[in-house]
């Protein structure tokens, strides 16, 4: 059986890179505090509602602290909902900014960090909640703890519903419900923050026996995904569309890119109204069944499914934004209209389970008619 888990931890989109810096606009410093400076709406999976939020900190380790631990709490009764341990902290986003060759990064002021906070669905959402970081005082050798980042969960706000991508059965989409890989990317660029893949997912098809692919895994054909029907999520019009570039060969990275949108390969972007944005990336070269200006009803079938641009291997890379960009934008999150569920991946099936208005968590089997 092939590992999910080594997909999971390498199946790639974000813009990771190792060349000079060219340091721009400097951010407004932040006094001794953390704030929440994005509240998302909260999505439901079939377990928890996910409530996604991005935090703001002073410039901590200047004051010689390491953080060890977030707790996460119930404002009011000041009950623990979270504990994110040493080992599980979401990436901080500080200076130096890692460089890439395609943007200017900006000079920040603070430290960034983006949370989700699952809260079983039956049980009841906090009106409040806030955050407890505890510090190691390396200076002093002692543990310091500091109590910030209090907001209010959306609970009044539902998430933008669209229909599935892609249809078949035996799917998981990766890296959706989680704190790690696309959840935590972000971009300063010309004091602005990018997250635009901070709700994307990746997915992978498998056969009975939980194999994603058979044969070589340096050949496309060998993945079960390859040349799938990608669909239209809804109603909208294609206002960017990519074609051309070549595609790996399975999992062998053996593309390199001019430009950043490269790395998304060939991509659709389609205005789906409400100010919302749906971005197909990784399209199978030539695929296309259409063009710029073209009206799409929900369902139509628009592309196959590639391995062009920045991919470890055949998938679909999928994301909701606020503008037509691809990195400097906001993600937001989704819901899927119905799917099946099937059980989790690596355990025994279930009997199939139809879920409505909700995104499934990570290591979920699903099926769409």
């Amino acid at each position: 059986m092939k590992s999910i888990m080594i997909f999971l931890a390498s199946i790639i989109l974000t813009v990771t890179f190792t060349a000079c810096s060219k340091k721009k606009s400097e951010i407004e410093p932040l006094p001794f505090r953390m704030e929440v400076f994005k509240n998302d709406i909260p999505f439901p999976t079939e377990k928890y509602l996910r409530i996604g939020y991005s935090i703001r900190t002073w410039e901590y380790a200047k004051d010689g602290l390491a953080l060890q631990e977030i707790v996460i709490l119930d404002n009011t009764s000041k009950v623990e909902l979270m504990r994110i341990e040493k080992a599980d902290l979401p990436k901080i986003h500080k200076n130096p900014i890692p460089a890439n060759p395609y943007f200017e990064n900006d000079i920040i002021s603070s430290y960034y960090l983006s949370i989700q906070l699952p809260i079983p669905l039956n049980q009841v959402v906090p009106s409040s909640v806030g955050h407890r970081f505890i510090f190691l005082d390396t200076i002093h050798n002692q543990g310091v703890e500091v109590e910030g980042a209090v907001f209010s969960p959306r609970i009044d706000a539902h998430p933008i519903a669209i229909s599935s991508p892609v249809k078949g059965t035996n799917w998981i989409f990766m890296n959706q419900s989680t704190n790690a890989y696309h959840y935590n990317t972000m971009f300063f660029i010309d004091g602005k923050i990018g997250t635009g893949e901070k709700y994307a997912f990746d997915n992978l098809q498998f056969n009975d026996s939980g194999e994603f692919y058979i044969g070589d895994p340096v050949k496309n054909d060998s993945y079960f995904n390859y040349l799938d029907t990608l669909y239209a999520v809804a109603n909208g019009i294609i206002e960017v569309l990519q074609d051309g570039l070549p595609e790996n060969d399975g999992n062998a990275q053996n593309i390199t890119f001019n430009t950043a949108i490269e790395l998304a390969g060939n991509h659709i972007i389609m205005n789906i109204g409400g100010g919302y944005y749906a971005f197909y990336a990784h399209c199978h070269p030539g695929s296309f069944l259409v063009q710029v200006g073209d009206s799409v009803k929900e369902g139509d079938p628009v592309a196959l499914l590639g391995n062009s641009g920045n991919s470890t291997a055949p998938h679909l890379h999928f994301q909701i934004c606020n503008s037509k960009e691809f990195f400097m934008t906001n993600g937001i999150p989704f819901v899927l209209k119905k799917y099946t569920k099937l059980g989790e991946y690596g355990e025994p099936p279930i009997t199939p389970v139809v879920i409505s208005n909700s995104m499934m968590e990570e290591m979920t089997m699903i099926f769409f008619d």
